[in-house]
């Protein structure tokens, strides 16, 4: 079959020779005046010279370009080049941008409003709930959440989204068919039965090689109008995500954590060089954007004794399942069904490790 675009073959078949940086790419794609003129035989010559020993690789890779489209296809996979008009605009003017990116599930979530999510693999209790509550909030507001799909935050933020029916893009730093971690299998399939999309510049069956998490993340700031920190080491590779939002000219917001807890060394540091990227509220991000919710009236709730006490004890700040065993006297069963109704109302929310909090 042979009916894709020329300039789709040429970019994709280019970004196929994975050895080869988006910087030398680029190179060879600025000495003609469209991408499909690399098939003529007077390219020949410039594309060697360009890319030297992978030149080779290159013109086999785009003898087979049909094939590897149509496999494509057969999985769903949409491929964005920078000269589409899918391609994210705010991704024009990232230095190296991905020439192509690969895509799949709901493109359209490219056109929303996008926050970027991003921190520690390691998130304290107290991280993971900064996590969950303002990713919660801005996915309430109507903000599309993109973040790495690593572990920590990340996944934080994600399922954040699916548990409030929104839209979260997740950044593969390999091939779209390589789920990594593993155990976030589950949360992919979440990502794409709720109207997500999953993105990557890597082609399939690319592993998630260790410089790969860095580049990637020029595209999780990239795509978005800001980045939003909730807890991080001093070395998290989520600090190189903020810098690049500032080259990016991005707006960031982080919130601050105990001085004495390593793991927000990194935003407290950040926070001492920018301070007006403080925030301690998920209204101080939206407010930032002009992002206004939606007030919705809800009926009554009607609150029983059992709720009522529920919420009395959370009243002195979170508890755990366990404790609110041992204060309520319910067996499992019936506690969590009355936790379950409290947080459909939005009187409570669960967060990591199987606590709760007045929300």
């Amino acid at each position: 079959m042979d009916g894709f675009d020329k300039n789709t073959k040429i970019l994709v078949a280019l970004s196929l020779v994975e050895e080869l940086s988006v910087k030398k790419k680029y190179a060879l794609l600025e000495q003609f005046d469209e991408p499909c003129e690399l098939e003529e035989t007077f390219a020949r010559g410039i594309v060697e010279k360009t890319l030297g020993d992978h030149a080779k690789e290159f013109y086999a890779k785009l003898e087979r370009i049909d094939d590897s489209l149509n496999e494509m296809q057969k999985r769903d996979i949409h491929r964005i080049t920078f000269l589409d008009d899918e391609y994210p605009e705010s991704l024009s003017d990232v230095y190296d941008k991905p020439i192509v990116l690969f895509a799949k599930g709901n493109v359209e979530a490219l056109k929303m409003r996008i926050i970027s999510v991003v921190g520690t693999r390691r998130p304290t209790r107290y991280g993971a709930k900064v996590a969950e509550e303002f990713s919660r909030e801005f996915a309430r507001a109507g903000l599309c959440i993109a973040s790495g799909f690593a572990r920590g935050v990340d996944g934080i933020a994600h399922k954040a989204c699916i548990d409030n029916n929104s839209a979260t893009i997740a950044v593969f730093a390999c091939g779209l068919d390589v789920i990594y971690p593993a155990e976030h299998r589950g949360l992919a399939d979440g990502i794409l039965a709720n109207g997500g999309l999953l993105i990557s510049e890597y082609p399939l069956g690319t592993k998630p090689l260790q410089y790969h998490f860095p580049d990637r993340n020029r595209i999780v700031s990239g795509i978005s109008e800001a980045v939003f920190l909730p807890q991080a080491a001093k070395k998290s590779g989520s600090l190189i995500t903020m810098r690049l939002a500032i080259e990016q000219g991005k707006e960031i917001f982080v919130v601050p954590g105990n001085i004495y807890d390593e793991e927000n060394a990194g935003g407290n540091e950040l926070l001492r060089e920018i301070p007006h990227a403080l925030a301690i509220s998920p209204e101080d991000v939206l407010d930032a954007l002009h992002i206004q919710r939606e007030v919705v009236k809800k009926e009554p709730v009607q609150i029983g004794i059992v709720e009522s006490q529920i919420l009395d004890s959370l009243h002195d700040g979170e508890r755990h399942f366990e404790e609110l065993l041992a204060d309520t006297g319910l067996n499992v069963a019936d506690l969590t069904n009355v936790l379950f109704n409290l947080e459909i109302d939005g009187l409570i929310v669960k967060t990591a490790g199987n606590y709760y909090s007045l929300a």
